[in-house]
């Protein structure tokens, strides 16, 4: 996983939470739109501490709110993996 911090503790818990988000949406497939109940379980067996669970469901609501489908273009573009 990657390591990036900043100077701004903020930003580094909020990059932190995003990259644990994106690993246990990999861990469960690279296709938009998981369900929460593959999400949950995923993250019920990973090693996150149970009090930060609730960001990671944030950040991993975040990811894939963001994830997209470009069907502007002359071919279908495949999304972009978590």
């Amino acid at each position: 996983m990657l390591n990036l911090l900043t100077n701004v503790p903020e930003l580094d818990r909020e990059n932190m939470q995003l990259f644990q988000a994106s690993d246990i949406l990999e861990q469960i497939g690279n296709h938009p739109n998981p369900t929460a109940n593959e999400f949950y379980a995923q993250l019920a067996v990973s090693n996150i501490p149970q009090e930060t669970h609730e960001d990671i469901i944030m950040a991993a609501i975040s990811i894939e709110a963001m994830m997209k489908i470009d069907l502007t273009s002359d071919g279908l573009i495949e999304p972009t993996i978590h």
